[in-house]
């Protein structure tokens, strides 16, 4: 059955929003390092334990680990011991650290645009996105130079004029960009601070 969407060219509800969800999941920034890092230690962990286990079976241990003194202390200290209760607290804090590391958003490096077209996927880098709106800003009348930051989902617009009388100025570069930023069709909605300082030529 045809719908209306079909023949009017557009794409479903359904489809936008998959289209969403892919382009979102493409780009969603990754934790790499914090992943680096924890395969390191544990491979050097591993690395280390099976040495020490295959040279024990060869009958020369390296003693790179203290097992007999780990034995033990093992075999004589209990759960209620300080120094067991403080070290499972820092291991704790360490799994704790690892999780929240794992499910906070990393530092975006792109930008995800619309397309409400799941098979493509269009994203601006940082770079791109200042340049796009500095060339907005820079295009209002009475504007002298431009610096935009980005910040996630904020743009901080800087802005320097020669006027003297600019107060209509930062209302008009905030228009600009918002028009320029329809045009780019971010999925997510991006909050524009405009900031206006005058300076003599």
């Amino acid at each position: 059955m045809t719908t209306v969407e079909e023949v009017l060219g557009r794409p479903s509800q359904g489809t936008d929003r998959r289209a969403r969800r892919v382009a979102v999941h493409t780009f969603r920034p990754r934790r790499s390092w914090p992943a680096v890092l924890t395969g390191l230690v544990i491979l050097v962990v591993a690395v280390v334990a099976a040495a020490e286990v295959i040279a024990a079976l060869a009958g020369n241990p390296l003693r790179l680990i203290p097992v007999g003194a780990a034995t033990d202390y093992a075999g004589t200290t209990t759960w209620s011991e300080p120094s067991v209760q403080i070290a499972s607290a820092v291991l704790a804090l360490i799994g704790l650290a690892l999780i929240v590391v794992a499910l906070a958003p990393g530092r975006g490096r792109w930008t995800a645009l619309r397309t409400d077209d799941p098979a493509l996927v269009v994203g601006l880098t940082r770079p791109a996105l200042r340049r796009a709106v500095s060339a907005a800003a820079q295009d209002v009348s009475g504007v002298d130079g431009v610096q935009v930051a980005v910040r996630g989902n904020r743009l901080k617009v800087h802005v320097r004029t020669g006027m003297r009388d600019s107060r209509e100025l930062p209302g008009e570069v905030t228009s600009a960009v918002e028009r320029r930023l329809e045009e780019l069709a971010p999925l997510r909605s991006m909050r524009i601070a405009t900031h206006v300082r005058y300076a003599e030529g």
